[in-house]
């Protein structure tokens, strides 16, 4: 299995990692809208009971939508330029995570099965995600916001290479 060694400034402290569309920030963004206005709907209904019934407590209920709504605004972007892949000469890296960093390393020999899949707000950016299923009591892991092309390259690639290692065995 590849190491790669890390230089300062590299992303997740791993060498050659690839970014994400920048577009999946523009997706999470129309994903969350209902999220959005259920959590406005939860902030007017607090400012009403403190209005109407002239009730203190509500007026604590708004800070948090507020504070849900703005971390989800402020943080998405960064959240999403966190995540990056590499595909290796054995193993595909996909790392991740700000706060809690995650990488995760997988070899090609313990692949079963790719999938891509898009929703309507991902096929309208040309977005798709790529599942990874391995032999580990069906684990498997995603790769979202790749471009539709990159996603069908990777599914090949992996596809194949899952393909050679298991025939070698």
């Amino acid at each position: 299995m590849g190491t790669m060694p890390a230089t300062p400034g590299s992303r997740l402290n791993v060498d050659g990692l690839r970014p994400i569309s920048e577009l999946q920030i523009k997706a999470h963004y129309r994903a969350s809208i209902v999220g959005y206005v259920i959590w406005l709907l939860v902030l007017a209904a607090a400012v009403w009971l403190a209005l109407w019934q002239g009730w203190w407590w509500p007026w604590l209920v708004t800070v948090l939508p507020v504070v849900v709504v703005v971390q989800s605004l402020l943080l998405t972007p960064r959240r999403i330029r966190a995540i990056g892949y590499l595909d290796g000469e054995e193993d595909l890296t996909i790392a991740r995570g700000i706060m809690f960093r995650s990488i995760e390393t997988i070899p090609y020999g313990r692949i079963q099965s790719v999938t891509i899949g898009e929703g309507p707000i991902e096929r309208g950016l040309g977005l798709a995600n790529l599942s990874i299923t391995t032999g580990a009591d069906g684990a498997g892991t995603s790769l979202p916001g790749l471009p539709r092309a990159e996603a069908e390259r990777l599914r090949a690639l992996l596809t194949e290479r899952s393909l050679a290692l298991m025939a070698a065995l």
